[in-house]
């Protein structure tokens, strides 16, 4: 478990110690849940802002099939897997919690990426990662709740007031991607040379929660990867092929179905961690998040791959 990275703290309190980061950069446990991880959440969301207009927002209305089917997949078909898999494999109350967790976050600012190289429909995957991102605000809580009620139960130790969290996302998510917005609408030119800056340091922090949670001891992380691996790659897989399979029965381009499979196979996995670490105070459930952001830059490159042997190049959006 992350609780091995760490240095013993009080369990009720949750993260349990400084980790490589108290070793590294003195920082201690509080500092880390209340400075660092939340810093890091919003850096990726000013990131993400400054990649986005309005424009994205209104092209909803422009292409409201696709967009549609979507959130459909992403808000309720993926939580719907999530909760599958955690019973099918019969994952611990806190690891199912967070396996639930992570499928109710929004698309994970690399999807438009993913979506560019696999010849997809990049505008519809901006547009889906936008407004999914404004969506889970609220969703998320429900989600997560459901999964605390149906997988926890009496344990009381963990919860996650709807209210609360509803205001905890607004400030790390919501905040600073309407930021990031709002400097790309007031100064688009410096926007525009700022954003791989911020990408770039928003990466590299990203990288850093990610290392810091596993490289400390890597008997345990291998331990946990043989219990998380094989659900999470199940998870991205199912719903890559549910994404791209429901996006052709209802007759949308392969262009369109490649980028809404991407975007419902990658989820913002660094919220899931954030989350789980602050909200939940739970290292255990923030671990398939860990999981899940290494595993899915594989997973989701075979959505690439057969892009660009179905789409030709010179049709790529």
């Amino acid at each position: 478990m992350l609780s091995s990275l760490y240095a013993p703290a009080n369990r009720a309190g949750g993260l349990v110690g400084a980790g490589v980061f108290a070793q590294r950069r003195g920082m201690d446990a509080q500092t880390i849940v209340k400075v660092f991880i939340p810093f890091t959440l919003a850096v990726i969301m000013v990131a993400m802002g400054l990649g986005l207009t309005t424009a994205d927002f209104k092209r909803v209305l422009v292409h409201p099939k696709a967009v549609i089917i979507g959130l459909i997949n992403q808000l309720c078909v993926l939580p719907a897997v999530g909760f599958g898999i955690a019973l099918l494999f019969g994952l611990s109350a806190e690891f199912a919690v967070g396996l639930v967790l992570l499928t109710a976050c929004p698309g994970g600012p690399s999807s438009n990426l993913y979506s560019n190289l696999a010849r997809g429909d990049t505008a519809l995957s901006v547009t889906l990662t936008a407004v999914s991102g404004v969506a889970t605000m609220v969703t998320i809580p429900l989600i997560t709740g459901l999964a605390l009620h149906m997988f926890m139960g009496a344990d009381t130790r963990v919860s996650m007031p709807i209210g609360a969290t509803m205001l905890n996302i607004l400030l790390v998510v919501g905040v600073p991607l309407a930021l990031g917005m709002a400097i790309r609408h007031r100064w688009e030119a410096r926007a525009r040379k700022a954003e791989s800056i911020v990408k770039g340091l928003a990466a590299i922090l990203l990288l850093v929660l990610i290392v810091g949670a596993i490289a400390k001891r890597g008997e345990d992380v291998a331990a946990n990867f043989a219990t998380l691996g094989a659900p999470i790659v199940l998870l991205s897989m199912t719903t890559i092929g549910l994404g791209v399979v429901s996006a052709l029965v209802f007759r949308l381009p392969t262009q369109q179905a490649i980028t809404i499979g991407i975007e419902v196979g990658m989820q913002n996995g660094a919220l899931a961690i954030g989350l789980a670490m602050t909200v939940l105070a739970s290292e255990t459930i923030a671990f398939p998040g860990v999981i899940y952001g290494i595993v899915a830059y594989f997973t989701c490159a075979v959505p690439v791959i057969i892009g660009r042997k179905l789409i030709p190049a010179h049709a790529a959006a």
